[in-house]
């Protein structure tokens, strides 16, 4: 009987241990005991409130319990499996445990019922859903904390997003839904709403402005057409475009078209075109803009300029720019150029860096032309730049700066004529010339070469100055010349012939500073008397 009574008041003060240590308030939410739980242990619970039942009701730890024991109780009640991580806890659910904390099936967020899904469409939603599996589980290992306390170290399913597709793993690009058709009024408020910038549209249709994802046909706005991804086909606007991915048709505008990726095909606007970087056509009738590499034909009312690698021709009304490369540049004004593999033409100037071909203009500058430069004056850095010492029986001392290429070089000469008695030059007998004139060299061997040249001069005589009266001295010259390895300093010397061309006076002949020493052929009219006659040239050119 004795011990049946101390039997029975063991288990009365165990009850009573048991209320006072917080089991006396019945079960609570498993949320509440959580945060009761990190305020004890000075710890965080991390989990997806989607997947752990926080409402249901679980039976508190005793107080004073250790963390892995109060967890250990609550896995009991609920399955439930966890982690600690230093001051870190992770829950998740007990997989096949229980029906409602399972992961969910990743779902597709909408099916309009308006546009049914093609079956290449829901294969590739059914794609992107078995891709969305777990990273692969570890074996679990035991860890001993210190102290000899051993625990059981758990794995957790993470769940991530499948990896995007890729043409480089031979995936096919998926951007958004696809749909037959959308009207649109102004961005967002039209048959797509608020998803208009995800969806591609076989047919597009915005009566004053409207965004969309992508363009895979024709698109017509009244206003403005904006495009996030990318566009195939035709697009048309009252004003402009914008296409912030790839365009590959045509873009019409009436004021712009604006392309950030590649653009592919035709691009034709009222003020301006601009393209990341282009295969196509563009005409504008302000300018043309590519900031990337160009291949094809810019055309505009006042100018176009390519940043990167060109391989097209640029046709403008005022200027040119390309600032690497370009095939031809034709422009009303100027043209300026990295490497120009064609050719240029302006009225005004040409600048290049190298020319394969030609420049073509009142003033050429290039650092190297393997080409043709014709212009007034032709300035190429690594061409044909001499200056030249003369003499000749016409004019006795000459002085010429020669500039260009050897293929094409302009000259600028200065001459002077001495009289029969050079005392008198005090007396004004004397003759001096000033006179512009073309030149091409041909080579005929590793040291030896020949000038072609053909010169025009205003003769006056003595210190009268420029004169008013028609009297010129023309002269062809073949001028052979001997250089060294360098081909620097040319020793030359050559025949020229003369032509002379002078003004009638009242039937007077020429001016004395002009008289032949001989005539060859000769003709004398009303207003002009021509005389001809062949001489020789000599000099030195470095």
């Amino acid at each position: 009987m004795i011990k049946k009574s101390c039997l029975l008041l063991a288990h009365l003060i165990a009850v009573s241990l048991t209320v006072e240590a917080g089991t006396a308030g019945g079960p609570e939410p498993l949320r509440t005991v959580l945060r009761s739980l990190e305020q004890a242990h000075q710890v965080h619970f991390s989990y997806s409130p989607d997947l752990i039942p926080l409402e249901r009701e679980v039976q508190p730890p005793a107080v004073g319990e250790s963390l892995e024991a109060a967890m250990d109780e609550l896995c009991r009640q609920l399955p439930l499996r966890y982690m600690i991580s230093g001051k870190q806890v992770w829950l998740r659910p007990g997989a096949g445990e229980l029906g409602q904390l399972a992961p969910k099936v990743p779902q597709p967020r909408q099916k309009s019922p308006i546009y049914p899904l093609s079956p290449a469409e829901e294969a590739e939603r059914q794609r992107l859903a078995s891709i969305m599996k777990p990273i692969g589980k570890t074996a679990p290992r035991p860890l001993n904390r210190p102290g000899g306390e051993a625990y059981q170290e758990i794995d957790f399913e993470i769940y991530l997003p499948p990896p995007p597709a890729s043409p480089a793993n031979g995936e096919q690009v998926y951007k958004g839904d696809r749909r037959l058709a959308q009207v649109s009024i102004l961005p967002n408020l039209g048959t797509n709403m608020e998803r208009s910038g995800e969806i591609t549209n076989h047919l597009s249709v915005n009566v004053l402005w409207g965004t969309n994802g992508g363009v895979d046909g024709l698109e017509v706005g009244g206003l403005y057409n904006e495009v996030i991804n990318d566009v195939n086909g035709l697009q048309v606007a009252g004003l402009g475009s914008k296409v912030n991915g790839r365009v590959s048709g045509t873009q019409v505008a009436g004021l712009f078209n604006v392309g950030y990726g590649n653009v592919q095909g035709v691009q034709a606007a009222g003020l301006f075109n601009q393209a990341g970087q282009a295969d196509a056509v563009q005409a504008a009738g302000l300018f043309n803009h590519s900031a990337g590499a160009f291949t094809g034909v810019q055309v505009a009312g006042a100018f176009n300029i390519i940043e990167g690698q060109g391989a097209g021709v640029q046709v403008a009304g005022l200027f040119n720019r390309a600032d690497q490369q370009i095939q031809s540049q034709v422009a009303g004004l100027f043209n300026t150029a990295g490497n120009v593999a064609g050719g240029q033409a302006a009225p005004l100037f040409n600048k290049a860096d190298t020319v394969a071909g030609f420049q073509v203009g009142l003033i050429n500058i290039s650092d190297t032309i393997t080409g043709v430069p014709v212009g007034l004056i032709n300035i190429v850095r690594h061409g044909y730049n001499r200056v030249d010492f003369s003499t000749g029986e016409a004019l006795h001392a000459n002085l010429a700066l020669k500039l260009g290429a050897r293929k094409f070089y302009n000259i600028f000469q200065a001459g002077l004529r001495l009289s029969d008695c050079p005392w008198q030059l005090g007396s004004g007998q004397y003759s001096w010339a000033l006179g512009y004139g073309l030149g091409s060299i041909k080579d005929y061997g590793p040291h030896f070469q020949v000038n072609y040249e053909l010169v025009a001069m205003q003769v006056s005589e003595g210190a009268s100055g420029w004169g008013n009266r028609l009297n010129m001295l023309n002269q062809f010259r073949a001028l052979g010349g001997f250089h060294g390895a360098g081909r620097r300093t040319v020793v030359y010397a050559g025949p020229v012939l003369n032509v002379t061309v002078a003004g009638q006076r009242g039937g007077d002949a020429a001016d004395e500073g002009l008289r032949a020493p001989y005539s060859v052929w000769s003709r004398t009219g009303d207003r002009v008397a021509l005389n001809a006659w062949v001489g020789f040239q000599a000099g030195l050119a470095f």
